[in-house]
């Protein structure tokens, strides 16, 4: 899967970490990072195939046979990871200081090129038992690495063999980067490899080569910035209906498509009118009092703009809760994120019939340094493997859209796949059952889907529910109560409750289905 699950857990516009490179040179190359995250561990890292394969090591390594280091194996991480040093700012998947403990070549036990090495480490990476010697500045000799059985799949122990290298001495205390001769304190006090601290120093000297170019008469900018002589001139619009993705069952494999992940949200479309700036829904409701921080943060985006996107709150994982976005009043109920994926008109320029790709990358140009405005990534992968990414780490699903696509506002179109990961489907809320002395305000609500007009009865749900989401619910349900039943067919409370040996009395109030 490559780098699949390594972006899927970053965002590139708030961390400095590298997002790619190519091996080269006739060696294999590996590193040890020393990571201060949530809790201090150190990544080990082997060049196999192009990336850098990669174990978290709790304890760090031993020269010491006698010692077996659990080692967990983590993500894939890119090649030009193996010379990072410096701060993953907070907020931030991974986030704490990182220097590079030790870094060298190494090679497999078995003699051979470069390609047929690769080969054989990939056989045995497969195995479950890889074996090769470092010759890096503080490693060198014989080590292994051995799939732990009976255990998770990426449980494996990091142990030392015999040799001349072999000694009881810690050689964590050797505690210096080989790069930049600093502890991880040093670093933290002095790295300038932190997302922002350039990109400050980057936009300071952009704003000194702009102001440079005023025209001292009529105070206007020479020149225009980028992306705004493509497009066709259009005043602002008023309104814009978000373009759709079609559902499908199964991914495909096919050229000339890119992939997102499909967050669990709500989507929301920016509409950044100088100093009139509005989040609406997909309906044209206003979202900015609902997410007045997302809400905040446009008015401090300097941009004059329609952009599409996704308002979503992240677990502790970084992944998406749909429950918890529902149930969000404040910043004590998550952390609240804008993703954005796609800008429609920009300074007086409709960019509807431009590529998406382009129109992306005229986003990317125009996206706030910092902040919970960010970029939903595209992947560079197949969207089988991506799906298969996706559902083992919970999420939705996946967005597929063509590289060449136009936006097509309100439409819903083949252009636009979306692929779930979780099967869910929408119901409507036909009534609600309150069980005989129950405390709850109610116990079940009776639902159905529409079927030709007809609304067909499916079920009940009961579970799923807090104290302050069934008020919220009934607050609602109260102004759709009517008297007869919405559903063709008419459940009876014994059949609601068919699979419980002795049910409650309940009583069912019906309700208009909206």
């Amino acid at each position: 899967m490559a780098l699949t699950l390594y972006k899927m857990k970053r965002s590139f516009n708030k961390t400095p970490e590298p997002t790619g490179g190519k091996a080269s040179g006739q060696a294999l190359r590996f590193v040890i990072q020393k990571h201060a995250a949530s809790r201090l561990h150190y990544d080990f890292r082997l060049e196999i195939d192009g990336i850098l394969k990669s174990w978290a090591v709790p304890k760090g390594p031993s020269l010491n046979p006698g010692d077996k280091r659990l080692a967990m194996m983590v993500e894939d991480h890119p090649f030009d990871y193996r010379t990072f040093e410096g701060i993953i700012p907070k907020g931030n998947y991974g986030a704490g200081t990182v220097i590079v403990w030790d870094e060298g070549t190494y090679e497999a036990i078995e003699p051979g090129n470069k390609s047929s090495q690769e080969k054989s480490l990939l056989k045995q990476l497969k195995a479950g038992s890889l074996k090769f010697s470092l010759n890096g500045t503080k490693l060198k000799g014989e080590f292994a690495l051995v799939r732990l059985k009976g255990k998770e799949d990426n449980a494996w122990l990091l142990i030392k063999h015999r040799d001349k290298y072999a000694k009881e001495t810690d050689i964590t205390k050797k505690d210096k980067s080989v790069v930049s001769d600093k502890t991880l304190e040093k670093v933290a006090t002095t790295t300038n490899n932190i997302y922002g601290k350039k990109n400050a120093t980057q936009q300071a000297t952009a704003k000194t080569k702009s102001a440079s170019t005023v025209n001292k008469k009529s105070g206007n900018v020479s020149g225009k910035k980028k992306g705004l002589t493509e497009g066709k001139k259009s005043p602002f619009p008023k309104i814009i209906k978000p373009m759709l993705a079609t559902l499908i069952d199964k991914p495909f494999d096919e050229p000339g498509w890119i992939y997102e992940i499909k967050w669990d949200g709500y989507r929301a479309v920016a509409l950044l009118n100088k100093e009139k700036k509005n989040l609406i829904s997909r309906n044209d409701k206003s979202f900015n009092e609902k997410f007045y921080p997302v809400y905040t943060a446009l008015q401090e985006w300097n941009i004059n703009a329609v952009v599409d996107g996704e308002v979503a709150v992240l677990n502790e994982k970084g992944i998406a809760n749909f429950g918890s976005l529902q149930n969000w009043r404040s910043e004590a109920d998550g952390e609240l994120v804008y993703y954005v994926f796609d800008i429609v008109w920009l300074d007086g320029y409709d960019l509807k019939e431009l590529s998406l790709i382009r129109r992306r990358e005229i986003l990317k140009e125009n996206l706030p340094a910092e902040g919970i405005i960010r970029l939903s990534e595209n992947f560079e992968t197949s969207a089988t493997e991506f799906l298969a990414v996706a559902a083992k780490m919970g999420m939705e699903g996946i967005m597929a859209k063509k590289e060449d696509s136009y936006y097509f506002p309100g439409e819903r179109t083949k252009e636009w796949l979306k692929i779930k990961a979780q099967k869910r489907h929408e119901v409507v809320i036909g009534g609600f059952t309150q069980n005989e002395g129950s405390s709850k305000t109610f116990s079940s609500l009776l639902v159905g889907v529409y079927d030709k007009g007809r609304l067909d009865y499916i079920g009940k749900i009961g579970t799923g529910f807090d104290e302050m989401m069934q008020k919220e619910i009934m607050g609602k349900m109260k102004k759709l109560a009517v008297t007869k039943p919405p559903f063709k067919e008419i459940p009876g409370v014994d059949k609601i409750s068919r699979f419980r040996p002795n049910p409650p009395k309940a009583k069912v109030t019906w309700l208009k289905p909206e």
